[in-house]
């Protein structure tokens, strides 16, 4: 059987939209076409991971105060992150989690949350606090 090796990172913090159990769906689908899943997880504080061991990277959603929070500990990452994206690992991210790999995301407030800027988007909440916008990045001279 062949392996499959996930990384689902901070299952305690993305988990809004009940990514534990996407994550449990994600393994039984592959066990189901013949991989056998292995699934780690990271969150703030534990052993760094090696981003480039894995074969997916899942992260999932979460509101505005949990990225405030995990963004100051993913940042560390960027550059791992980077080389695993461009050596073949695919990242598969929800919500919350796919607008940290962005430019930044900018709540109701104004306040603004830097992203990993893998990705050439940022993300602005508008007045309403039930939309936001994802957009490409543009340069402005």
């Amino acid at each position: 059987m062949k392996e499959l090796k996930i990384l689902y990172l901070y299952p305690d913090i993305l988990e809004l939209y009940g990514d534990f159990g996407n994550i449990q769906i994600l393994r039984y689908r592959l066990e189901q076409r013949g991989f056998k899943a292995i699934i780690e997880s990271y969150s703030i504080g534990d052993i760094p991971p090696n981003f480039k061991n894995y074969d997916l990277v899942f992260a999932g959603g979460g509101a505005d105060q949990e990225q405030s929070i995990l963004a100051k500990d993913l940042i560390q990452y960027k550059d791992a992150i980077k080389d695993a994206i461009n050596n073949g690992v695919f990242f598969l991210l929800i919500c919350g989690a796919y607008q940290l790999f962005g430019k930044y995301y900018k709540g109701v407030e104004g306040e603004i949350i830097p992203g990993l800027e893998i990705f050439d988007y940022y993300t602005e909440a508008l007045g309403d606090r039930k939309k936001r916008c994802i957009r490409k990045y543009c340069n402005r001279n």
